[in-house]
């Protein structure tokens, strides 16, 4: 197995640490490693671009230069301080790796698992994962087929395939590519990948203004509490809850907006998928027969969508009387 396909796990960390390189080496002027910092620097870049495009690509043929850029990225992306970036970045590393995954040998896999604090068994009866560690990552998974019940369950072990061994491992890597970011970066280092810096920043500007969605005749500014909060989730790149995504899906749809102004909603959303997300939205319109009402206020305090009442709140009990209220008033309180 390539580490450099693996820049997170703890063996190419301890690789990068064997070559001796510093952060502050690759990035001094005059530098003793030219060709390496330049590659390195490019390679790290293109990381952080690529993620606030949508996919990183695959890198050059360089294994050092490869895994000497993904502290670069991450440092870059410390220096930019974006919460949307943060999620965007860990998520396209983890998709990145995920590709590789599915070439790996199953032993490799087994191996990667390890490093990534999983404990997966293989013996007649195939692969199996600990209860707690497939929980854990079968929780942010929207297929049926992930829930336990649809499991076979032995011994307090799961019963699972090699790809979605790898899907596991794509879930645990996007963690520990997250955790610690954004870094504590001394402002000397950013300011010497402030070229870097500035190209992300722009990048990422330009992706958020495409991004903005149109309202159209909706009022926004009717929206109860809770509605505005989800919606400033979605904004900043949080993975929203189901009953969260649910209950902004029916509400959207109950005043007024289209199934494709609705997804283009959710666009921001780091996983987001947009078959699967039309085929949701278009279910809960009532594609399928059924055209499902918002959640009332007791429901989203319930399942701890309520952020907490104002005025309004206090004399409706349903987020659309309060949306209705508020519009009859030209959206004052």
């Amino acid at each position: 197995m390539s580490l450099s396909g693996y820049p997170f796990s703890g063996e190419a960390a301890a690789r990068v640490k064997e070559t001796g390189y510093s952060l502050e080496g690759l990035l001094a002027d005059p530098n003793p490693q030219p060709r390496l910092s330049r590659l390195a620097r490019k390679r790290g870049l293109a990381r952080v671009v690529g993620a606030v495009l949508g996919e990183i690509p695959e890198g050059p043929a360089h294994p050092l230069a490869e895994l000497l850029s993904y502290p670069i990225a991450r440092v870059i992306v410390s220096c930019v301080d974006d919460d949307l970036l943060t999620r965007r970045y860990a998520l396209a590393e983890a998709k990145l790796a995920g590709k590789k995954m599915v070439r790996e040998d199953l032993a490799d896999l087994i191996l990667l698992a390890r490093d990534l604090g999983a404990d997966p068994e293989v013996g007649l009866g195939g692969i199996h994962l600990p209860f707690s560690d497939y929980l854990k990552a079968a929780a942010r998974m929207k297929s049926p087929s992930w829930k336990l019940v649809n499991r076979s369950l032995e011994a307090g072990r799961v019963a699972i395939t090699g790809q979605e061994l790898a899907r596991i491992l794509e879930e645990r890597a996007r963690e520990r590519v997250q955790r610690g970011l954004p870094l504590l970066v001394p402002p000397e280092i950013c300011e010497k990948l402030r070229r870097e810096i500035s190209q992300v920043e722009e990048e990422l500007s330009a992706r958020k203004e495409e991004e903005k969605v149109d309202l159209g005749e909706v009022t926004e500014e009717a929206f109860p509490p809770c509605i505005r909060v989800v919606l400033g989730e979605v904004a900043a790149g949080t993975n929203l809850a189901h009953t969260a995504r649910f209950a902004l899906t029916t509400f959207l749809l109950h005043v007024g907006m289209g199934v494709d102004e609705v997804v283009a909603v959710f666009g921001r959303s780091p996983d987001f998928d947009d078959e699967k997300t039309r085929y949701q939205v278009e279910h809960i319109a009532g594609r399928g027969g059924t055209a499902y009402r918002p959640p009332s206020c007791a429901t989203m305090a319930t399942y701890g969508n309520c952020p907490g009442e104002d005025r309004l709140c206090r004399w409706v009990s349903h987020p659309l009387s309060y949306y209705e209220r508020k519009v009859k008033k030209g959206g004052s309180g």
